[in-house]
């Protein structure tokens, strides 16, 4: 199984590459070209959502934060698709945080642009129905793992998926942020990465991560990592 979210072969979004030929023609004019800064707020709880978000490299953390102030990561997204999907279905206001949690680039378009489209076009159409699926269930997914799974092989997930999104072997990433959006304490997670870097999977230095052994983080992985993989390819396999 591939280990890259993009088309092979591709650099840029997965999902605008799978758009009908004459929609994205179409389109291409309206896409406008973003940097995504790490912190960075796309999106607040109840805020409009007049744009999407294709991540070209880098990805997105959906966040949900609680009533007293806790936060949780529910989901991400990156190279593979959207946000927001559920936009392109009526809804008109954000129900989660989303942050930039990996920067990189990506492409803008109005929501609106892309509702006409789906009316002309019932291969669109289904596309997006078929990522809504795979959105649904990785919130699904990501519910189970966050309940069932340790962390150590929570934290392999993640750095697995930013080694994928940030298609690079070394990106950046702290301690405290990465506890944050995954709702542990840093001390745990810092002596979790300490653990992988001991093993010689991973090298992490000055905010600075490089995964020196991908093959063996999968195996250390839980398995929503190859899970979610297939899954994806299963949206796009039409």
């Amino acid at each position: 199984m591939t280990t890259n979210l993009g088309r092979p072969g591709t650099a840029g979004n997965r999902f605008l590459a799978a758009l009908p030929r004459q929609v994205s023609r179409r389109l291409a004019e309206q896409l406008q070209p973003v940097l995504l800064k790490r912190g960075d707020v796309i999106a607040r709880p109840g805020g409009p959502l007049d744009h999407l978000y294709f991540p070209e490299r880098g990805f997105l953390s959906l966040v949900k934060i609680m009533g007293d102030g806790r936060t949780a990561e529910v989901g991400v997204v990156g190279t593979e698709g959207m946000v927001w999907v559920a936009a392109l279905l009526g809804m008109e206001h954000s129900a989660f945080e989303v942050i930039v949690q990996l920067e990189g680039s990506a492409q803008r378009l109005r929501t609106a642009a892309l509702r006409s489209a789906m009316e002309e076009s019932p291969t669109l159409k289904e596309l997006v129905l078929r990522y809504m699926y795979y959105a649904v269930n990785q919130l699904a997914q990501t519910a189970a793992c966050n309940r069932l799974h340790t962390l150590k092989q929570r934290c392999c997930r993640w750095l697995l998926t930013a080694h994928d999104n940030a298609r690079a072997e070394t990106f950046t990433f702290t301690h405290e942020f990465l506890a944050l959006m995954m709702g542990v304490n840093r001390p745990a997670l810092s002596l979790t990465v300490g653990a992988l870097q001991r093993r010689g999977l991973v090298r992490y230095q000055r905010a600075s991560l490089t995964i020196l052994d991908p093959a063996a983080l999968r195996a250390e992985a839980c398995e929503c990592y190859e899970s979610l993989h297939h899954e994806l390819e299963r949206v796009y396999r039409f």
